[in-house]
């Protein structure tokens, strides 16, 4: 039987290459986009791989669309890789800028994983994976909500892999550090918009610095890609892979490195 994998936030970026890349593997891919215009974006990119990948629009905090897409598809696979990232103060972040982010990393992938399992359980067997970040173990200045969202989603994936083990339904984590993504342009415009009326306007300044200085650093988001691809056609997966380099260093240092330490770094780059 044909395995079909379902994949978020597959408009652009990682969510589009996975899907490309499943398509490759043989599963039948299924893209869910953002945007309905998005749809022309990944027919580009799977005609230029000499793949099908379906298309379906899906905003990931609509709970009716997102049981409507679910049962369409009746996914063996979720690859959870919508997201967005809200950079800046936790102290000047609009109580609705924050909900708005932890709906879409957190609760959203959440409640597709429950709307997925009872079809997963019905085939006698799945596969979640959850695109997490290196941010979930590393607390970097200015960029709390994501990291703190990320920690949720780990956390969150911890508890849910052995309730769902006896149905042969394997949850992964794949835990990027930064990669070429539009992640970035969006985060710069967000905070962008948000300096003039902010209490600190200099904090939304090195925020800036900050997102650049990661952005420099970002790899070839096709590595993630393929990597989550390794986890779908694996037989045995892991549960935690990381991808990019230093980031095994980054997570290990972590577990380390004195709050004291992590606080003067904050402070260097004027935090």
């Amino acid at each position: 039987m044909e395995r079909t994998v379902l994949v978020t936030g597959a408009g652009s970026g990682i969510g589009l290459a996975t899907a490309v890349e499943a398509a490759r593997l043989g599963f039948r891919a299924v893209a869910a986009v953002h945007r309905p215009e998005q749809a022309e974006d990944v027919r580009r990119a799977a005609a230029e791989a000499g793949v099908a990948v379906e298309v379906d629009p899906l905003d990931v905090t609509d709970d009716a669309r997102a049981a409507a897409v679910v049962d369409r598809w009746r996914p063996w696979g979720l690859v959870n890789a919508a997201g967005l990232m809200l950079p800046g103060p936790v102290a000047e972040t609009p109580p609705e800028d924050a909900r708005r982010h932890l709906e879409v990393m957190v609760l959203a992938p959440m409640r597709l994983v429950q709307l997925a399992l009872p079809w997963m359980r019905r085939q006698g067997g799945g596969r979640v994976v959850n695109v997490s970040s290196i941010a979930g173990h590393v607390e970097a200045p200015l960029l709390g909500w994501y990291e703190a969202a990320k920690q949720a989603l780990n956390t969150l994936s911890e508890a849910l892999r052995p309730e769902v083990a006896r149905y042969g339904i394997d949850v992964v984590i794949v835990e990027p550090g930064p990669f070429r993504t539009p992640i970035w342009d969006k985060a710069r415009d967000h905070v962008r918009r948000h300096r003039d009326e902010a209490v600190e306007p200099d904090l939304h300044d090195r925020t800036l610095d900050v997102l650049e200085a990661m952005a420099a650093l970002a790899g070839d988001h096709r590595d993630v890609a393929r990597r989550v691809g390794d986890v779908l056609h694996a037989g045995r997966p892991r549960f935690r892979y990381r991808v990019g380099t230093g980031t095994n260093l980054l997570g290990a240092l972590d577990r380390v490195v004195p709050t004291s330490v992590k606080d003067r770094v904050s402070r260097a780059v004027g935090v």
